[in-house]
C-alpha cells in the first residue's frame, strides 16, 4: 500500500522539479530578450545567459528558435549560452546531439538564414556527409539556393569533362532559371552561350531596362532629394523644360546595355554633378499581382508605380548594387506605369573617387523570380541607338 502511495508522490516531485527547471529557462529566454542596444539590459542578460548554459543539451531547439529574432543584442546572447552548451557536449566522448531537430530546423525555410546555417554548422561536425547529400534539393531555398547553384553548376562542368553536352545544357539551364545572385546568373548565361543555347537575363530577372529619361535639372548641393520637378506632378513625354544651366531638357529615349540592366545616367542623360534626373515607362503585367521592387541608385532614389509613391531612400554615396533595397508593390492587370527619380551629389571630398550615377530596378517575386513583367512603353524600336547616343 505505501508502495503504491510513493510512487505518485515521486513522479509528482519529479514532474515539478521539470517545471521549475521549464520555467527557469523561459525566464532566462525572455529576459534575454529585453536587452538591446547601448547594453540595454545586459545585467540581466548575462545572469540569464549563465542559468542557460547550467541546462544540457535539451534546450538547443529553444536556443536556435530564440535566436530567430530581429533582435541582433538578444540573438548574440542566446548564441553565446549556445555555443556553451554545444562545445561542452563535443567534448565528450559520445557526444549526444539532437540530430534529427537541427536537420528539421534547418530545412525549415520560415526561420532566418543566418540561425539556419548555424544549425547546420553544427551538423557538419556530426554528420559531414548531410550538407552535400542535401543541398540540392535546396534549389530556390532563400538561405541556401546559392549554393545549390553552384553545386549544379559544378556537377554541369563535370558533365562537359566527360563530353555530355546535353546533361550539361540541362543542369546549366536549372542553374540559371534558380540563380539570383548576379556573379551566378552571368556565369550559367556564359556557359549557356557557348553552348548555343542563349538565354534572357532581363526577362528571367524581370529588369525594366528601356526608358523615357529627362533631366538634368539643377540641384545645388545635396538639395535634390527634397526638390520638387515638374514630372512629379504629371508627366508629359512632348513636355520640354528648363534644366541646369538653363538649358532645354526633353523627355529621351534609353536603353540599357548592361546584361543586368543598370542604367549609366552619366551617359543616358548628362556628365553631370549636383542634378535630377527622372525615368518613365510603361508596362505589362500578365495579372494583378503583389510582386517585389528590387533596386538601387547612386546617389538615391524615389520611385511611384501607378501614380502612388512605392520607394524612397535618402542615402548620399550610395553605390548601386543588384537588389539593395526591396519594397512591396501591388501591379494591375494589364499596363502599368513607373516613374523613378534618381539623384545625383556633389564631387566625392576625394576627387580620385568617381561621381557615379546609375541606376538597377526590377520587378520580382519574394523568391526573386520572374513575375512576367515586359516594357511596352517606349517600344524597341524607338531605342536611337547605344545608350546615351541622341536620337
Amino acid at each position: 500500500m505505501m508502495r503504491r502511495i510513493l510512487l505518485p508522490l515521486a513522479l509528482l516531485a519529479l514532474l515539478q522539479l521539470t517545471c521549475v527547471a521549464a520555467d527557469k529557462v523561459d525566464d532566462a529566454i525572455q529576459a534575454i530578450a529585453r536587452a538591446g542596444s547601448q547594453a540595454s539590459g545586459s545585467v540581466a542578460a548575462a545572469a540569464a545567459v549563465k542559468t542557460l548554459t547550467e541546462q544540457d543539451l535539451s534546450i538547443l531547439p529553444r536556443l536556435l528558435t530564440a535566436m530567430d529574432t530581429p533582435n541582433i543584442v538578444a540573438a548574440n546572447w542566446y548564441r553565446q549560452a549556445y555555443e556553451t552548451i554545444v562545445e561542452r557536449e563535443l567534448d565528450k566522448e559520445a557526444p549526444r546531439i539532437p540530430v534529427q531537430q537541427l536537420k528539421a530546423f534547418v530545412l525549415d525555410p520560415s526561420h532566418q538564414g543566418r540561425v539556419r546555417r548555424l544549425a547546420w554548422d553544427l551538423l557538419d561536425r556530426v554528420d559531414p556527409d548531410y550538407r552535400q547529400l542535401t543541398i540540392p534539393s535546396l534549389l530556390g531555398d532563400r538561405e541556401f539556393g546559392s549554393d545549390a547553384v553552384e553545386q549544379t553548376m559544378q556537377a554541369a562542368l563535370k558533365m562537359l569533362e566527360q563530353d555530355k553536352q546535353s546533361e550539361a545544357i540541362q543542369l546549366f539551364t536549372v542553374a540559371f532559371n534558380e540563380s539570383r545572385l548576379n556573379h551566378q546568373i552571368l556565369a550559367a548565361a556564359n556557359q549557356l552561350e557557348k553552348l548555343n543555347q542563349p538565354v534572357d537575363i532581363i526577362k528571367h530577372m524581370g529588369f525594366l531596362h528601356r526608358w523615357y529619361m529627362l533631366g538634368p535639372f539643377d540641384a545645388p548641393g545635396f538639395s535634390g532629394f527634397e526638390m520638387s520637378f515638374p514630372p512629379e506632378k504629371k508627366v508629359d513625354l512632348k513636355a520640354e523644360y528648363r534644366g541646369k544651366d538653363g538649358s532645354a531638357i526633353r523627355w529621351q529615349v534609353r536603353q540599357s546595355t548592361d546584361r543586368l540592366g543598370q542604367s549609366n545616367l552619366i551617359q543616358a542623360i548628362a556628365p553631370v554633378k549636383e542634378a535630377v534626373g527622372y525615368a518613365f515607362a510603361e508596362f505589362h503585367s500578365p495579372l494583378t499581382q503583389d510582386v517585389e521592387l528590387r533596386c538601387g541608385a547612386d546617389d538615391n532614389m524615389t520611385v511611384w508605380v501607378n501614380n502612388k509613391k512605392v520607394f524612397s531612400r535618402l542615402q548620399w554615396l550610395n553605390g548601386t548594387r543588384l537588389d539593395r533595397f526591396t519594397s512591396p508593390v501591388q501591379l494591375i492587370k494589364g499596363t502599368n506605369t513607373i516613374l523613378v527619380k534618381i539623384c545625383q551629389g556633389p564631387q566625392h571630398k576625394n576627387p580620385a573617387v568617381p561621381n557615379n550615377w546609375s541606376m538597377q530596378l526590377r520587378l520580382c517575386d519574394s523568391t526573386g523570380g520572374s513575375v512576367g513583367v515586359k516594357v511596352i512603353h517606349p517600344l524597341p524600336t524607338e531605342v536611337p541607338g547605344p545608350e546615351g547616343n541622341s536620337p
